[in-house]
């Protein structure tokens, strides 16, 4: 039967939080270019 103690209760939020991070920052990143190829929309007075 397995055991379920604070080494591996520990172990799971470690690599959980991991996941998050890296899942973050792969995120941030893939947005990152495409918000920098959005036009920058200016509003000049009309004519």
């Amino acid at each position: 039967m397995f055991k379920f103690d604070k080494t591996d209760l520990q172990r799971v939020a470690v690599s959980g939080i991991g996941a998050i991070l890296v899942s973050a920052v792969s995120i941030v990143g893939v947005a990152g270019p495409v918000r920098a190829a959005a036009p920058v929309a200016t509003s000049a007075p009309a004519k």
